[in-house]
């Protein structure tokens, strides 16, 4: 099992509704690409200074499945329409995670 997790830094003329639209958006996956095992994500909550803005958590079977999700024609319209034209910075990261772990 992979966790797939990513965070971004918005631009600094992101507004509440931009964040909002993604969220709905972004909440509409988990219904469409069955290889998601667990679908996390949200804005960072300012317990520490320095951290990214927004983070997704996508837990995955392995990294055969990865694709499936990266490159389903919704998540691609997703991050085009919704995320992209907010993006300052952007880091992502795959790590494997115990079987039991979700």
């Amino acid at each position: 099992m992979i966790m797939h997790l990513v965070t971004f830094t918005w631009r600094p003329d992101v507004t509440n509704d931009d964040v909002l639209a993604v969220i709905e958006a972004l909440s509409s996956l988990p219904d469409q690409i069955p290889e998601l095992l667990s679908y996390r994500f949200g804005p960072d909550l300012g317990l520490r200074e320095g951290n990214a803005d927004f983070a997704v958590a996508a837990t995955l079977e392995g990294p055969e499945t990865l694709p499936a999700y990266l490159d389903h024609p919704e998540h691609v319209r997703i991050i085009s329409e919704f995320i992209a034209p907010l993006i300052a910075t952007r880091q992502a990261v795959q790590i494997e995670l115990p079987p039991e772990t979700t």
